[in-house]
């Protein structure tokens, strides 16, 4: 501890030392008050706006779903019996009492038994702390009879179970193993709930269709699972409210679903609309609280403490507070797509698949300013109050303007529309021709809404084949059919990106236009207009040489040529350069083929990052030759979090005595930067270098008319040896390659060499 203490403050200056030490000192001490003020009375909020909420969204148009109504049916049913397939645990059924299976070989036996809940809120005595505790019978007593209530509180995969009656900020994460405080959280996002509203938009639009159930059952479970969470966790106690980033997609869910059910006919009852708006202020209180401005690097969390704000200062009615929270929260969103996103599109954060979650956070909040009402307009404009606690000050010159002013859609400067379709593109350009993105660095698939998930159907049996390591079987009818998401589909985010840009070729590529269309009605029409690009950074220099790799006359060679007949490989061949982002991509009908070599990410941090400098992914004729690994886990299994880390791992190089840069001194970052550097990046050919083992070790990559051939050259040192991925495989740790968070496949491994 003393030693990473150490490690962080070296190289600051005294200056930098001292103001980190007085906000840590202060930190600590305004932590202590909150704790004493939320032990000592009641956490809800006492004050309740008087006026509904806002609405922003049109009827789901049902008819583009109208080919997988089963699908939604199905996975519907599932949340209708509290079945969650979430992070790799199965379809579970999450109750109070339930018998988990363990992570691994770590197994802890949940609280409780299992138990039928009473009407008037008495099973929450002893649950819920003293002070909460009659409000919460109250809300609970407002719960229709015969629900079973779910536990929050429970990592179902582990067994693990924390206490409703703990202080949010004491709940302890990562601190025994197979723990996995992510799998409570992902569930107390809620993003269930907006597929229920367009299940029952679906059951409606669809007369007597017989996948579907009566259209006010899906309506009567988002009231419930709002109530249940609502009663089970009062503000700041308890798992879900430890992290104001969880809380933010929580609360921007529930009102996305309240919408959308009120735009299918639902009408809910008085008592509910209070509790819900309630709620609403409780959660942005909460985020402002715990705004995340001053922790370095600010990421996808801050990200997500934006949209939650904004979300709700749109819903709720006007008021100072609201309209600050609107203000400060447009603010950030400018400077933040600013930093966050490079100028060629790509995230900061040097993962592929945070990149997908901080482009959906900001392709929904953006639309939904672009869609804001006059009087919410003319509301922020007269709004000077003073934001949260810790946040930057508001400065009025970035956001006091009018309609088309700074760009093409209010409150908008030119760049950032041509910034929101460099994103898109990123993520078009890094989709395989099987449909799947290249997986760069970390996957905990995590995203703001799960409005049309992309799903597989398959049997019981099948899914227990493709994943080696699912829990969730308990109580699961054998015959029913298994709906597996595939997470590395994320050709909806390129769908509602369609919806800012009204780009033809963005639908066109996009696996289905719903979310589009939900992007459309958010921003009311209003688009940026943006030009269509290549995609190649042609201002970018590459040639250091001139396609050859420049090995010293020391170095040793290796050479692996991979043929595959047919049809010329290059035909019709694309390249794309992301030089900021360290990530290079050839692409045809028959082959894709990126090589990651660059920055490590997160300002050079590295959090999300891997040890896969100079590694492929490889597919041919949709078939996967080398694979990234992903992540599969995070903090319940150390060892095997850095196993998915290491350059064993990977397509790149590797070493018997050392890793490329250090991974033992925290799960969430990289210690030694490699210095992955692009030499030459041709037509059909790429070569680079990276230095982290301490000695260069260069490849050449080249697509040939049926063969992909690759040289690798390394200057070896007299105490280790240092080789690329194919010349020793029975050295390799076996890594099974990880789709998703949680998801270990069953025989599949990340590199297959068959030469």
């Amino acid at each position: 501890m003393i030693r990473d203490v150490f490690r962080k403050f070296q190289g600051l200056s005294a200056k930098e030392v001292g103001r980190r030490a007085v906000s840590y000192v202060r930190r600590r001490f305004v932590r202590y008050l909150e704790r004493v003020r939320d032990y000592s009375g009641e956490t809800y909020a006492s004050k309740v706006p008087a006026e509904a909420l806002g609405r922003y969204l049109d009827r789901p148009e049902v008819s583009l779903l109208h080919d997988f109504r089963r699908q939604i049916a199905e996975t519907c049913a599932c949340f209708l019996e509290h079945r969650f397939d979430l992070l790799g645990s199965g379809w579970v059924q999450v109750r109070h009492g339930m018998r988990c299976l363990g992570m691994g070989p770590h197994q802890y036996s949940s609280f409780g038994k299992s138990f039928v809940a009473d009407s008037q809120g008495q099973w929450l005595v002893g649950r819920v702390n003293s002070k909460n505790l009659r409000e919460s019978c109250r809300i609970w007593a407002l719960v229709d009879p015969g629900y079973t209530p779910i536990d929050w509180q429970l990592d179902f995969k582990s067994g693990f179970r924390w206490s409703e009656r703990q202080w949010a900020q004491d709940v302890p994460i990562g601190h025994l193993p197979g723990v996995d405080v992510k799998v409570p959280w992902e569930l107390a996002r809620l993003q269930h709930l907006p597929q229920l509203a367009i299940a029952r938009a679906c059951a409606l639009g669809n007369g007597e269709d017989s996948y579907f159930k009566h259209p006010d059952t899906y309506a009567r479970e988002f009231r419930n699972v709002v109530l249940d969470f609502t009663a089970a966790n009062p503000p700041r106690f308890g798992v879900n409210w430890r992290s104001a980033m969880d809380a933010a997609i929580r609360a921007a869910n529930i009102l996305v679903a309240y919408d959308l059910f009120r735009a299918s006919g639902t009408s809910f009852d008085p008592e509910f609309e209070t509790i819900l708006k309630r709620s609403m202020v409780e959660h942005g209180e909460y985020i402002a609280e715990h705004f995340g401005w001053e922790h370095q690097p600010r990421g996808n969390h801050y990200l997500a403490h934006l949209t939650g704000l904004l979300f709700i200062g749109a819903y709720l009615p006007i008021s100072a507070v609201s309209d600050t929270w609107l203000v400060l929260g447009m603010q950030e969103l400018l400077s933040e797509v600013r930093r966050q996103f490079h100028p060629d599109g790509s995230n900061f954060e040097g993962s592929t698949s945070y990149h997908r979650l901080s482009g959906e956070m900001v392709v929904y909040a953006t639309a939904l300013l672009a869609g804001l009402p006059q009087n919410k307009r003319e509301a922020m404009n007269r709004c000077r109050h003073r934001p949260v606690k810790t946040s930057p000050k508001l400065n009025p010159a970035l956001w006091v303007t009018e309609p088309g002013e700074m760009g093409a859609l209010w409150p908008f400067p030119a760049w950032y529309g041509e910034r929101i379709k460099k994103m898109a593109e990123f993520t078009r350009n890094i989709t395989k021709p099987s449909g799947e993105i290249v997986q760069v660095g970390d996957n905990d698939s995590g995203r703001l809404f799960r409005l049309f998930p992309c799903y597989t159907l398959c049997t019981e049996d099948q899914a227990k084949e493709r994943y080696k390591n699912l829990v969730g079987f308990e109580g699961w009818p054998g015959a029913r059919s298994w709906w597996d998401e595939n997470i590395l589909d994320h050709r909806h985010l390129i769908s509602a990106t369609a919806g800012l840009l009204d780009r033809q070729d963005f639908r066109d590529f996009a696996s289905c236009t719903f979310e589009g269309r939900v992007i459309e009605g958010l921003a009311k029409g209003g688009v940026f207009k943006t030009n269509q690009d290549t995609g190649f950074c042609e201002g970018r220099a590459f040639n250091v040489t001139d396609g050859k790799m420049p090995l010293p006359e020391n170095a040793e060679r290796f050479e692996l040529v991979l043929h595959y007949p047919g049809k010329d490989l290059r035909e019709g061949l694309e390249r794309f350069a992301y030089p900021d982002f360290g990530l290079y991509v050839f692409r045809s009908d028959r082959v894709f083929l990126s090589v990651r070599c660059g920055p490590l990410g997160q300002e050079g941090r590295g959090g999300h990052a891997h040890n896969d400098q100079l590694s492929l992914e490889l597919e041919v004729d949709e078939e996967a030759v080398f694979s990234d690994p992903g992540s599969f886990i995070y903090t319940p299994l150390p060892e095997t979090r850095n196993r998915y880390r290491s350059d064993c791992a990977h397509a790149g190089f590797r070493s018997t005595q050392r890793e490329s840069a250090r991974l033992d001194l925290g799960l969430f970052e990289i210690h030694g930067d490699p210095k992955g550097k692009c030499l030459f990046f041709g037509e059909v050919s790429f070569v680079g270098r990276h230095t982290g083992f301490g000695t260069p070790v260069l490849r050449s990559v080249r697509i040939e008319a049926n063969s992909v051939r690759i040289e690798d050259g390394v200057v070896q040192l007299p105490d280790f040896s240092v080789y690329p991925f194919y010349a020793h495989p029975d050295q390799a740790k076996e890594v099974h390659f990880s789709p998703g968070y949680g998801k270990m496949s069953q025989g599949k491994l990340t590199v297959e060499i068959n030469p």
